[in-house]
């Protein structure tokens, strides 16, 4: 429960992030959940840390929705203000056997962080385990240090936003990688020259087919979340970078993997439950199908279009 947290961890698809912020809020000021009663410095805040692949940009507004601000830096982006620390009071009521008493206020403190790489798992042949890099950015010394550590923390920067344009930034050639290869080798299969495209790659560029396959064959559970990241990676683009045709091009990008989601049968599968996809020439065949069956709709109603037009005039 947010009563009994001392640290708010924000994971959600990148479309959910404002409203997850807006509902820590909301709960916050519910008299029906009071705070747990804590005791020493610091004993009524709570650190919430946004791990959302989302821009600069939206990070700002959340920690605007997260209350007023308490400290202030220079900021190094023009048109976004990168503040250190915001917080915000939330007055609560706990049942007294007399009456209602007020507590102290909760404090919401904010970090802004994202998550780089795949989820854990132990290295082969020992009991390592990989992590995937959390690199966070805003005020210092909020988050314990063995906390840090057991995730893999890393703090980057004392401004708001940094980690967010960070993980953009390493999304968008991951990401923006494996929507490429997913239009090169779904128009290769088209033209029937899709194993040639492979031996080429083998031989002309070493690593970049398993590289291109492997994120072809993992997208597919990922691909409805990936939609608004590309977004939000153009926006960071254009809006930080300056940079108009990054919008542009990653609102491109955001398409392939819609179309991935909405319309072929790659949308519906799930991680651990996979029947579709496993393999690169599947994900093209799928793609195909996605593709060959949206043409012979939009044929269907261009021809009852027509109809209908031919008919006003009989």
């Amino acid at each position: 429960m947010l009563v009994e947290a001392d640290i708010i961890l924000s994971i959600v698809p990148p479309r959910d992030a404002l409203a997850t912020a807006k509902r820590i809020v909301d709960v916050s000021k519910s008299a029906a959940s009071p705070r747990v009663e804590r005791k020493g410095p610091g004993s009524n805040s709570i650190v919430y840390v946004d791990l959302n692949a989302i821009s600069p940009q939206t990070t700002s507004k959340i920690f605007d929705i997260l209350g007023a601000s308490t400290l202030a830096s220079t900021p190094s982006t023009p048109g976004l203000a990168h503040r250190l620390t915001r917080t915000l009071s939330i007055g609560v009521q706990v049942q007294h056997p007399d009456n209602l008493l007020p507590t102290p206020p909760i404090t919401i403190k904010f970090l802004d962080g994202g998550i780089i790489g795949g989820p854990p798992s132990k290295d082969d042949g020992s009991d390592a385990w990989k992590k995937p890099s959390i690199p966070i950015s805003g005020p210092q010394d909020l988050l314990p240090k063995d906390f840090m550590t057991i995730l893999n923390m890393k703090m980057i920067s004392d401004k708001i936003g940094s980690a967010s344009a960070l993980k953009a930034c390493f999304a968008s050639l991951t990401k923006g990688f494996t929507a490429l290869s997913i239009l090169s080798f779904t128009t290769a299969q088209t033209c029937g020259v899709l194993p040639e495209l492979q031996a080429h790659l083998d031989e002309f560029a070493p690593g970049l087919r398993g590289r291109a396959e492997k994120g072809m064959t993992g997208m597919a559970p990922k691909a409805y979340r990936w939609v608004d990241e590309m977004k939000q990676i153009g926006e960071t683009f254009k809006g930080i970078g300056g940079l108009r045709m990054g919008r542009e091009t990653y609102d491109g990008i955001a398409e392939v993997y819609r179309f991935v989601a909405e319309d072929t049968v790659l949308g519906e599968e799930r991680v651990n439950k996979r029947k579709r996809g496993t393999t690169a020439e599947d994900v093209t065949t799928a793609m195909a199908e996605g593709v060959d069956k949206k043409m012979k709709k939009h044929v269907a109603g261009d021809e009852k279009l027509e109809l209908a037009w031919r008919g006003s005039w009989s």
